[in-house]
């Protein structure tokens, strides 16, 4: 099974070409944030590999032509790598779930744990596969964090099912309508969540950089304490409310997203300073 995953990957490197969840923008920015907080050894490291800073491949995995689905055995695993899936366990208590993964569409957690095992083993792996697997973490720490990101088994419609041929949407892809247009609820936190906090700032990344980026040492350390598996289940903890606040059809502008600012910046904060973590401790 290793084998098959680091034999996917190799694949996948080259078959992928420069999509979007947090939205492209925020991913850039999350890798950006994360950047300035890797060691010397780490940057030397991660710029070695793949040529350029990790915030140039934040998106790596998004960006997959349609038609690898039908050309790249187990694709259809990958696709799925963006989303953690997690069941109810008490009030408000939940517990990785491996509903999705037995499936056999796959799931963030577990690839997202092997990813960064075969990044504390690069030195025994070839230069392509320290490629593919980078690029995987840059991505999956940021989507690990992303509110609309995580799939809550409490739901009924938690995964896309036919009823009478008729095709139901997730509880992650209901549409609502915002500022009047309508769209769904996970692409409004994909793409407009942290844009909308400083729309002043356009797509200036230094500038959102400097207004994010003001978490002291202490707080940073603390935020980066546990596991990938803690993180996941905090997050889950943290972001199921806005599953109740949005409702199909439901109405919603720019105050909504202002008056849950913390939550994205919180969760853009967490995934900058994990990610950085995390390559500082594989790339030794």
């Amino acid at each position: 099974m290793k084998r098959f995953f680091i034999l996917l990957m190799t694949v996948l490197l080259f078959c992928v070409q420069e999509s979007y969840a947090w939205g492209g923008w925020a991913h850039k920015l999350i890798a950006i944030i994360a950047e300035t907080h890797l060691t010397p050894e780490a940057r030397e490291k991660t710029e070695k590999y793949l040529g350029s800073p990790i915030y140039d491949h934040a998106s790596w995995m998004d960006r997959v032509p349609v038609w690898t689905k039908n050309h790249i055995p187990g694709w259809e695993q990958t696709s799925w790598w963006h989303m953690c899936t997690v069941d109810r366990v008490g009030k408000n208590k939940f517990a990785i779930s491996d509903k999705r993964a037995s499936s056999g569409d796959g799931d963030l957690y577990p690839n997202l744990v092997q990813c960064v095992e075969n990044l504390k083993n690069h030195r025994n792996l070839t230069d392509s596969a320290v490629v593919v697997n980078l690029k995987c973490v840059v991505h999956m720490v940021g989507d690990m964090h992303c509110p609309c990101h995580i799939f809550y088994t409490e739901f009924e419609d938690c995964f896309p099912r036919k009823v009478n041929g008729k095709k139901y949407r997730r509880h992650d892809q209901m549409y609502i309508y915002y500022n009047g247009k309508k769209t769904t609820n996970h692409r409004v936190w994909d793409g407009m969540s942290i844009k909308e906090i400083w729309p002043e700032y356009g797509s200036d990344y230094e500038k959102f950089r400097v207004a994010l980026d003001t978490a002291t040492p202490k707080k940073r350390a603390k935020m980066c304490k546990g596991s990938i598996e803690e993180w996941v289940l905090q997050n889950a903890k943290d972001c199921r409310y806005i599953y109740d606040d949005i409702t199909p059809n439901c109405k919603i502008d720019r105050q909504y997203l202002l008056d849950n600012q913390r939550l994205s910046k919180r969760q853009c904060l967490r995934a900058a300073y994990r990610l950085a973590y995390i390559l500082n401790e594989c790339m030794k």
